[in-house]
């Protein structure tokens, strides 16, 4: 809508300076945000006021390093123009406007519109009146205060957001908002940023800009599911500083860089969902340092680096969706800092490292589910860590359950189905006192079942295998419970309704009971 330009004869406020003004001019830009109340004129009477203000950081000589808006609930464009500055040019439109600011003035302003919320943070005088991107409705008020006088309505030209002057700034933080538009090429003037988040939020489609390459001091980017394309930043191989990269849930394409692992202090490394392709190329491994790589869901192909089983400091390795081929890398099983291994729904060929489990004290995540994995489940996965999570389903696993696994007392989930094993279930199984989730369906699995399941058992997939004996009568927290095409025998269980409380889904089709249903 058009803006209104309002003036009176005098004002109770000086007009903002420096930064103070840069920042009430964002807030203006962004439409006033309730988030914001507290970025007034009235609020920065004082010299450094604004280093007070919510989300604002300022070093000792009062300049502003640190801006800190996630889930402020920001939201409209998030761009800037260099046509002038957007409030000259209102002025300028208007010969000769004094400036205002009086508060109660603004206040009178806002009651004749409904009090509208979005000027919720209508608390103070403001330099002038620039209502930009937001929503009213109802006319302009005829009453006028006294001593105003009205001037005709302006549009702004191009109302941006002018972040980028806060050349300052060190830390600058955005995710979780609603910002749309593209991502300001300016924000690489800004080249002392060391932080940059600006991940979940809705900017135009469109690439990382090429400006970011001046921003050589960053240390931490976070640009996840931020509407990118194109190709992965060849330019962010050239950051040195770079200790954590975010670029998740976007549409980039091509490779990614063979220098990007030779940055020395990179950590952390995320840029799955995306639709990168090709082997992973490497050209002079340096990044040591690295906690964390997450290259799940794309379209990767070739071997897994053997090199990331030298990575001490790796906690986390995620490469599941995507195409690798060829054996899991031995020194992955001897990373002593494991906690998380994810690599499923690849092609990977051979047999789980037998050291699995052995080396880590942290290890509580295994997922290698879809592949075309053989051998036997390795005896240690559970021998120093607190294994909570194994998925290795759709494999050709031979051999039986191993015995340590099922004495493994902090396991919740524990998911082998559709694999090649054999044997009698561990009895320790059956007595585990976490276990949640056990899917065992499709193998060649014999033996029976304890009359009483784990009280903490909710899910058991067991069809498809060659169980005997009786039905168990007691699960109390069972939900799910399918048992079709085995050989249990037997009367169907007498008041399985109060042994079974939760029992939502039940299949026994196709085996060899017998009496009535209770």
């Amino acid at each position: 809508m058009p803006c209104c330009f309002l003036h009176r004869r005098a004002a109770a406020h000086p007009r903002p300076e420096g930064e103070t003004a840069l920042l009430l001019r964002i807030k203006r830009a962004w439409g006033d945000p309730p988030a914001l109340a507290a970025w007034s004129v009235a609020a920065a009477s004082s010299a450094g006021a604004h280093c007070r203000w919510p989300y604002v950081r300022c070093d000792s000589a009062g300049r502003v390093t640190e801006l800190a808006l996630t889930n402020a609930n920001i939201s409209g464009a998030f761009q800037w123009q260099h046509t002038g500055d957007p409030v000259q040019a209102l002025e300028a439109s208007v010969p000769q406007a004094p400036r205002v600011g009086e508060a109660e003035l603004l206040l009178q302003i806002k009651h004749a519109w409904g009090d509208p919320p979005v000027l919720a943070a209508w608390s103070a005088a403001a330099a002038s009146l620039v209502m930009i991107g937001i929503s009213i409705t109802g006319p302009v008020p005829d009453a006028q205060p006294p001593n105003w006088t009205p001037l005709q309505p302006c549009t702004p030209r191009h109302p941006g957001v002018p972040i980028h002057m806060l050349r300052n700034l060190r830390y600058l933080v955005l995710d979780s908002n609603r910002l749309t538009g593209a991502i300001p090429a300016e924000l690489g003037e800004l080249t002392n940023l060391e932080t940059l988040w600006l991940a979940n939020n809705p900017f135009h489609a469109g690439e990382l800009p090429a400006s970011f390459k001046n921003l050589t001091n960053l240390t931490k980017l976070w640009a996840a599911n931020c509407s990118l394309t194109g190709d992965f930043p060849s330019y962010l191989v050239k950051m040195p500083k770079l200790e954590q990269l975010y670029l998740d849930d976007n549409s980039l394409t091509g490779t990614i860089p063979p220098g990007i692992w030779g940055l020395k202090k990179l950590q952390r490394l995320f840029v799955r969902r995306n639709n990168l392709t090709g082997d992973l190329v490497i050209d002079g491994f340096a990044a040591m340092s690295l906690a964390a790589i997450d290259l799940s869901e794309n379209n990767l192909t070739g071997r897994i680096p053997e090199v990331f089983g030298h990575l001490e400091n790796l906690t986390h390795l995620s490469l599941l969706g995507n195409n690798f081929t060829g054996k899991i890398p031995v020194s992955i099983s001897h990373l002593p800092s494991l906690n998380t291994l994810l690599l499923s729904t690849n092609k990977l060929t051979g047999m789980l490292p037998p050291e699995l489990g052995k080396h880590s004290s942290s290890l509580n995540v295994i997922m290698v589910d879809e592949n075309d994995l053989t051998g036997p489940i390795p005896e240690g996965l559970c021998a120093r860590g607190p294994l909570w999570f194994l998925s290795a389903s759709r494999n050709h696993f031979n051999g039986s359950i191993p015995a340590s696994l099922a004495k493994c007392d902090t396991l919740v989930d524990l998911n082998l189905g559709s694999n090649q094993l054999s044997g009698k279930v561990p009895e320790a199984l059956w007595t585990a006192g976490q276990i949640q989730w056990v899917i065992l369906d499709n193998n060649h699995l014999t033996g029976s079942l304890p009359a009483t399941l784990p009280s903490s058992l909710v899910w058991l997939y067991i069809e498809n295998n060659q169980f005997v004996g009786r039905i168990p009568s007691v699960a109390v927290a069972l939900e799910h419970f399918i048992a079709e095409n085995n050989m249990f025998s037997g009367e169907f269980p007498a008041n399985l309704a109060y042994g079974m409380p939760l029992l939502q889904q039940l299949n026994l089709a196709n085996n060899k009971l017998s009496g009535k249903i209770h």
